[in-house]
This record gives C-alpha cells, sequence and structure tokens, in this order.
C-alpha cells in the first residue's frame, strides 16, 4: 500500500524500498527528485527539467534572474505526468545541473548564448552538483533496472516542453518525439502507436499535431542513458509545444493547461494499458 504523506528519504533507503518492491512516494534528501511508485508496472514517467531550485551559492553568483532562468525550464510538465502509476519529478534547476546532458558536461559556463555566472564556479561547487546529477541516474538505474527484472522491458515516458516564438516557423508540432537513439526496429510499433496517441489527444483552443524528430531529435542525456545501458528500455523523449503558457512571461493559460494536463495523463495511461496489452505480453510469450 503506498504511504500517504511525501517524505525525505535517502537514496539507499530508496533504493532500498525498489529492491523490496514497496510502493511509495518519497523526496530524495536535499530535496533534488521525488519518486513515486504506486505500481510496478513497466513504465516509468519522467519530467527532468520541471523543477526551479537553486542553491543560495549558486544563486548570489548567477547573471541571469530567476524570470530569465524560468523561460529555459520545463514547468507545468510534471502536471503532464502526475497521475501516472511510476513517476520521477526534478526539483532543481537545469541552471544548476542539466539532467539531459551526461555528468561532465551537466554544468553550464554558457547557456544559449548567454553567460551564465558573475565568476567562474569553484570544483567545489561544480562537484556539488555533478554528485546530485549522478544520484538522480543511479535512481533511474534502480527504477529500470527493477522493471527489467520484473517485465523483460519497459518504457520511459520522457515529458519535456519547448519555446516556439524564437523560431520563424509556423508549423512547428504541438509534440515532437525525438527517436535517434533508439536502437532496434522492434520498438517501432510502440513509437507509432505513441505518436498516433499524441496526435489523437483533444486540448481545448489547441490544434493537435504530433511529429517525430521534426524540430527536437531526442538526443538528451536521458534518452542516451536507458538506450546506451539496457537494450530492454525504449524512451520516448516528448517534446510539448508551450502553448499551455505564455513563454515570454511565464503565464500559465487558464483554458489550455487544464485541459492538456488531462488529456495528457489519460493519453499516458491508456498507452501504459496499450502496451502491456499488445506487446508486452507479445514479449513475455516469445
Amino acid at each position: 500500500m503506498t504511504e500517504q504523506l511525501t517524505k525525505q528519504l535517502t537514496e539507499q533507503e530508496i533504493i532500498n524500498k525498489i529492491k523490496r518492491r514497496h510502493c511509495f512516494e518519497a523526496t530524495v534528501v536535499g530535496g533534488a527528485f521525488t519518486l513515486k511508485i504506486e505500481k510496478y508496472l513497466p513504465a516509468m514517467s519522467a519530467a527532468i527539467h520541471d523543477g526551479s531550485n537553486f542553491r543560495a551559492e549558486l544563486e548570489e553568483n548567477c547573471l541571469l534572474d530567476k524570470a530569465s532562468r524560468y523561460y529555459e525550464e520545463d514547468p507545468h510538465t510534471a502536471s503532464f505526468i502526475a497521475k501516472q502509476a511510476i513517476t520521477l519529478i526534478a526539483h532543481d534547476s537545469r541552471y544548476e545541473y542539466d539532467l539531459n546532458r551526461n555528468t561532465d558536461e551537466c554544468v553550464y559556463e554558457t547557456a544559449w548564448g548567454k553567460d551564465i555566472w558573475t565568476t567562474p564556479l569553484t570544483e567545489v561547487m561544480i562537484a556539488k552538483s555533478k554528485a546530485k546529477h549522478a544520484q538522480f541516474y543511479r535512481i533511474v538505474a534502480g527504477v529500470v533496472e527493477a522493471l527489467i527484472e520484473d517485465f523483460g522491458q519497459c518504457v520511459v515516458y520522457d515529458n519535456h516542453s519547448y519555446n516556439f516564438k524564437r523560431h520563424e516557423r509556423q508549423d512547428l508540432p504541438v509534440f515532437n518525439v525525438g527517436t535517434t537513439s533508439v536502437k532496434g526496429e522492434q520498438w517501432r510499433a510502440i513509437i507509432d502507436s505513441w505518436l498516433t496517441a499524441l496526435q489523437g489527444m483533444q486540448v481545448d483552443s489547441v490544434k493537435v499535431i504530433a511529429a517525430e524528430n521534426d524540430i527536437f531529435y531526442g538526443k538528451g542525456y536521458l534518452a542516451a542513458f536507458c538506450h546506451g545501458k539496457y537494450e530492454q528500455v525504449l524512451v520516448l523523449a516528448t517534446e510539448t509545444k508551450k502553448v499551455f503558457m505564455d513563454e515570454l512571461t511565464g503565464q500559465a493559460n487558464t483554458v489550455v493547461l487544464p485541459s492538456l494536463k488531462q488529456a495528457y495523463n489519460d493519453t499516458i495511461a491508456q498507452h501504459t494499458q496499450w502496451y502491456i496489452n499488445n506487446y508486452h505480453k507479445q514479449n513475455n510469450k516469445a
């Protein structure tokens, strides 16, 4: 039975609960991320850029204010997956360490053409950020390996959002699935079904278009980590156009956002069930 209150656990306590297949919700000590497991299914949903937390020592040295950092983050993406059985939500800003880059490159010096720091970060500051990055991926490995052990394989829904007003194109997709790091044609049916599910999503005031490798190509580190380490894992790296907010002011759209939250949660849940019924069982029979 899932524990009702979110509490803080150490990394090792979280790993131990996964090994024992406990259902729980916990934030790692220090607050970097929250893992929820309501039921062990062959699917995990992640929102690795949802957070804006920033260590005080970095804030004092940062050339960008919170609003400028928020522009490049992926707010509300945690809410798109909140109803899923297994969720991994990151709370720290990507300007502290970017979970979609590898550990060696996860701390920015410059980003999107802008200098980040008043003075260069010390090795100690950088090491703290890299340690948090590495810890996150140990938890990813712990969850994924448990699901592989139990089910033979699993899907990771890797959820992001993107700014579109900076682009000249007017026909950018509402949803983009990046698949260039996917290895093997055995995943094609699942990718196609996810694209179809996204295309069929009904969102108030939005004409939904879903595309594959149109503006993003799935080259982020969560996909690279899982695809490089595990043949039995498919990461569906999905970018949502920021139609649910004003990307320039950060103001949420009070019509689109609630509709998108509901539709996205329903779509992942339905697709996960499709995967279990039509692909996972076939794989187990093989």
